[in-house]
């Protein structure tokens, strides 16, 4: 849920709370006020009726209309004035009505009465649900303007903090550009200026380790390269000892890992650093059949047998990149195979699977596409599946691993 929803959502919510307690509170509070301005009008209606007691010295004719009643009744003992909530039936519509009656006492010569005055309490009953209906009214209509100006004055306000999220979604290595959302308001161009300070950083980073790994690949190629024809030059000297021999091929083959070494870890981090744009459509049945001829010699020397089902599948990816994921991945089911074992191949437009015959791992499956994670029996520099996997990564594509019916299982889902 965005924020802006959580925000209508806990303003209104409080909104609605505040203004029903308030209505309730309203409701009564004016209930109040009519009830007791209806108690003044009785207390009128008593102060004229005692005064006409007393200027004639008998009581007033007894009314009963549907608005007001006045009643007389003899008490033999002293009556309490208080005031009373009842309710009367309606002798024309038959129908029960609330009254407010004042009862009082009042004498004439010895006789003493109990005088009631009621007034009907449905006009002030009406009154209130009027009242109480238009401040319904307002409160949904004040609910209504609340969300519509919360949707589109919050929209507006939050707007340089949606286009600065865009800029750092939009944010590349690769074109090292970040494009700011200019602002009034502090907090969102502090945040601004914050990240606009950390992608400076991390251009500067990124630009800092790219030139150490072209700087260091470059210039570790000169000694390397250097070695390995000196080596050459001392392998080939007449007189060499058998005991010379085998230590120079170690130093030899030693070299030889050392610059696959380099330039597999500087593979990587070009690809990490995206420095491999150009793409075209390949076919990538037609990729795989030229591997596998040109891997024929690798394949008849093991005594493999290798079998396929390649279905016409054409990839938008760099070709460099295609054929070191095919290379590495061919190569590591030769390689890690057994005598007359077998290698399958299965192509068609959701995934990729290769699986080939030979003994089970020694570690734990789940970092095999880690970095020089390799078998105790591997000669190689435990790069090439984290190669595989750095590849895939860089085009969204899903690779795993598994192991079942004793073959090797690597699937990439396209």
């Amino acid at each position: 849920m965005k924020l802006i929803a959580k925000y209508n959502r806990v303003n209104i919510i409080a909104t609605i709370a505040v203004m029903l307690s308030a209505s309730i509170c309203y409701f009564f509070m004016l209930r109040y006020v009519l009830i007791r301005q209806l108690d003044n009008t009785l207390k009128v209606e008593e102060a004229e009726i005692l005064n006409y007691v007393k200027r004639n010295n008998r009581l007033p004719e007894a009314t009963h209309y549907r608005d007001q009643q006045i009643r007389f009744d003899p008490a033999e003992g002293p009556v309490k004035r208080k005031f009373n909530n009842i309710e009367l039936v309606d002798g024309h519509e038959h129908e029960t009505n609330p009254y407010r009656e004042l009862v009082f006492p009042i004498s004439v010569g010895n006789q003493f009465y109990k005088a009631s005055v009621t007034k009907t309490e449905e006009e002030m009953e009406d009154l209130v649900m009027l009242i109480v209906l238009i401040t319904m009214g307002l409160i949904i209509l004040l609910l209504l303007i609340l969300f519509i100006t919360n949707r589109l004055l919050l929209r507006k306000i939050w707007k340089p903090f949606y286009d600065t999220l865009d800029s750092i979604k939009a944010f590349n290595l690769s074109n090292k550009k970040y494009e700011g959302s200019p602002t009034d308001t502090e907090e969102f161009r502090e945040l601004d200026n914050v990240v606009q300070t950390m992608t400076s950083q991390i251009i500067k980073d990124y630009d800092t380790l790219k030139n150490f790994a072209d700087n260091a690949s470059h210039e570790m190629q000169t000694p390397l390269a250097i070695l390995n024809s000196k080596l050459d030059l001392l392998i080939q000297e007449p007189g060499l000892t058998e005991t010379h021999s085998r230590q120079l091929q170690s130093m030899y083959d030693a070299i030889t890992r050392l610059t696959k070494l380099n330039q597999s870890l500087l593979l990587l981090t070009k690809i990490g650093n995206n420095q491999f744009k150009e793409v075209e459509m390949l076919s990538l049945d037609s990729l795989i059949k030229q591997k596998i001829l040109q891997m024929e010699d690798l394949i008849s020397t093991k005594q493999l047998q290798l079998t396929d089902q390649l279905q016409p599948v054409s990839l938008k990816m760099n070709e460099y990149l295609t054929d070191t994921l095919l290379n590495n991945l061919l190569g590591n089911a030769i390689r890690h195979n057994v005598e007359n074992g077998s290698i399958h191949i299965s192509l068609d437009n959701q995934k990729l699977l290769i699986r080939n015959t030979g003994p089970a791992l020694s570690f734990d499956p789940s970092v095999i596409f880690d970095r020089f994670k390799k078998s105790s029996r591997s000669e190689g520099s435990g790069l090439g599946l984290a190669i595989v996997k750095q590849i895939c990564d860089n085009y969204q594509y899903t690779i795993s691993y598994f192991f079942k019916d004793n073959l090797h299982h690597f699937e990439i889902l396209f």
